[in-house]
């Protein structure tokens, strides 16, 4: 049983999310982030260079390219970043196949989902991993009825979700937790993380996943934290994906947007609060809030070993519990070609 909450609540103050949950504040959907040109490796705007970027809202991507495009990453290394916000992976997964967009970050199970639902007829690759991050604040969280009785969520309004994204993972895990089985919990459907605070507040939901500042909300509520997250072991992995025809025609423009990203994140690394305070004037965020998350964070280009493990762990899960009919090995979407021209090093992932 499902029920889709549409968001038409007026946005509920500034919501900062922990990109461990590949959540997102739906402001600005689907609407040009302000494609910005650079100029080309040879000194002169060159149409070739150009790279169109479907970025999550708050997600690394995003500030990356805020931060390489301020202190000209991409110009330097001769790239011309056109970006276009959305809400979800999800939806810059439909962006990058629809050609609308060259490339997007993704969070693992939107991914795998995606490819694992279309295989035979899919023309996305992965070609980098972007970040890993292991929730560590928040949990699962109940309405308070339930925090002495979890058994009963069974028999309750449900879980709030965001079907085909990554939080259905999320809530199989938690559930899985505390003894209860996913299957026999209603999903309470949800398109943005303020509907997901409306649900609580209005009480149309019995549970609900979640990390971050937005957790405060859940708390106000007067929800409880049933099992905290590092109980529950969550471990997010986001990666970047593109079109096979794009990846083959383009691996050096590919490769000099890798080095891009990496050269933006030494820079926030290496001067945190300057990037906040300019973080919070053009997005809204919350200075210590933006530092916290992304110190939560792993951020790597290039193709680990591990990267790709975790990706087969979240395919074999998503099989196994029906999300797609056959099994596909996740490795044959996988092409490193441009991780490799960018840095030899930063690949280290095993032949198929």
């Amino acid at each position: 049983m499902e029920r889709m909450v549409k968001n038409s609540l007026r946005k509920l103050g500034t919501i900062t999310l922990a990109a461990a949950l590949g959540a997102s504040v739906l402001a600005g959907c689907g609407s040009n982030a302000g494609g910005q040109q650079s100029t080309g490796a040879a000194g002169s705007t060159d149409k070739n260079n150009t790279i169109r970027v479907a970025v999550m809202t708050g997600q690394p991507d995003q500030y990356q390219i805020f931060v390489g495009q301020q202190q000209g990453f991409f110009e330097k290394n001769g790239v011309n970043v056109e970006t276009t916000e959305y809400a979800y992976g999800i939806n810059t997964i439909d962006a990058v196949t629809n050609k609308t967009a060259d490339t997007g970050e993704m969070a693992d199970f939107a991914a795998v989902n995606r490819i694992g639902n279309s295989q035979d007829k899919t023309n996305l690759v992965f070609f980098s991993e972007s970040a890993a991050s292991e929730m560590n604040t928040g949990g699962l969280y109940v309405a308070p009825e339930y925090a002495d009785n979890l058994s009963a969520l069974t028999d309750s309004k449900g879980i709030i979700t965001s079907i085909g994204t990554v939080y259905e993972y999320y809530n199989w895990i938690a559930l899985n937790h505390i003894g209860v089985d996913s299957n026999k919990v209603n999903n309470v459907n949800a398109d943005s993380s303020q509907t997901k605070i409306a649900l609580v507040q209005q009480n149309n939901a019995s549970a609900v996943v979640g990390s971050g500042s937005v957790t405060s909300y859940y708390e106000d509520a007067g929800w409880k934290l049933v099992s905290k997250a590092k109980e529950l072991g969550i471990i997010t992995g986001s990666y970047l994906l593109t079109t096979k025809e794009f990846n083959d025609n383009n691996p050096q423009l590919l490769a000099n947007y890798l080095k891009s990203l990496q050269e933006s994140t030494d820079y926030i690394n290496a001067h945190l609060d300057e990037v906040a305070a300019d973080v919070a004037k053009k997005f809204g965020v919350e200075e210590e809030n933006f530092k916290a998350d992304w110190q939560s964070q792993t951020l790597r280009v290039g193709f680990t070993e591990d990267g790709a493990k975790h990706l087969e762990e979240v395919a074999d899960w998503a099989y196994t519990h029906g999300k797609y009919d056959k099994k596909f090995n996740v490795r044959d979407y996988i092409d490193t070609t441009a991780a490799k021209q960018y840095d030899p090093a930063s690949v280290t992932i095993s032949e198929k």
